[in-house]
């Protein structure tokens, strides 16, 4: 009976997130109100309120689910044979491509202020801690097997892994036009230029 409880309660909350989307796309992040995605919703203001505190925490749970996504198909694909290169630009290719579908440039243009500094990139710390954590992972993974030096300090390389990806996917993002096979080439050269730093000699 509790399982059954869980999956109602996960599915309202999907609902929620999903009508505060549509609403977003529509209207823009700030004209929107907890009263509106309720009413898109089909329920009350304090059932959403009683989900998720308020829309800052639906957006926030809307840009994690495109990054849990691409995390799981990047270590998925992880394997002895993997290069470390190009583990990491499908990793950050798979963030890049999930967030652009998840949500349309004007939104992105309308948040791209508020994402590297403020109120909601404070928000963000503790989801930009946990890619920083599946990025050390990964490239643990490779130091493991010796394709990355020991000596590499995982936190300082993980860490300027996903600000620089932050900084170049809001760039990509709030383009008239956003060039992805640009962003890409663009992305696997400072990659690149990261792994030639810390692959090891032998």
């Amino acid at each position: 009976m509790s399982g059954l409880r869980e999956r109602q309660k996960e599915q309202r909350r999907e609902v929620i997130a999903q009508a505060a989307l549509e609403l977003f796309k529509t209207n823009g992040f700030a004209a929107t109100t907890l009263d509106q995605i309720a009413v898109q919703a089909g329920v009350s203001a304090p059932t959403v309120v009683n989900y998720f505190g308020g829309k800052q925490e639906i957006l926030l749970a809307l840009l994690k689910q495109p990054d849990e996504q691409a995390m799981r198909e990047a270590r998925a694909n992880l394997d002895d044979d993997s290069d470390p290169l190009e583990a990491l630009c499908e990793f950050e290719g798979l963030m890049t491509d999930y967030q652009l579908q998840a949500m349309p440039a004007s939104l992105w243009r309308e948040l791209a202020p508020f994402l590297l500094t403020g109120e909601l990139a404070l928000a963000l710390n503790p989801w930009n801690a946990a890619v920083i954590e599946e990025t050390k992972a990964l490239l643990g993974h490779f130091q493991a097997q010796g394709k990355v030096r020991g000596s590499v300090d995982l936190d300082v390389a993980a860490t300027l892994f996903n600000q620089y990806a932050n900084m170049a996917f809001i760039r990509l993002a709030t383009e008239p036009e956003p060039d992805r096979a640009a962003h890409a080439e663009h992305m696997r050269g400072v990659l690149g230029l990261i792994c030639h730093g810390i692959l090891s000699s032998e």
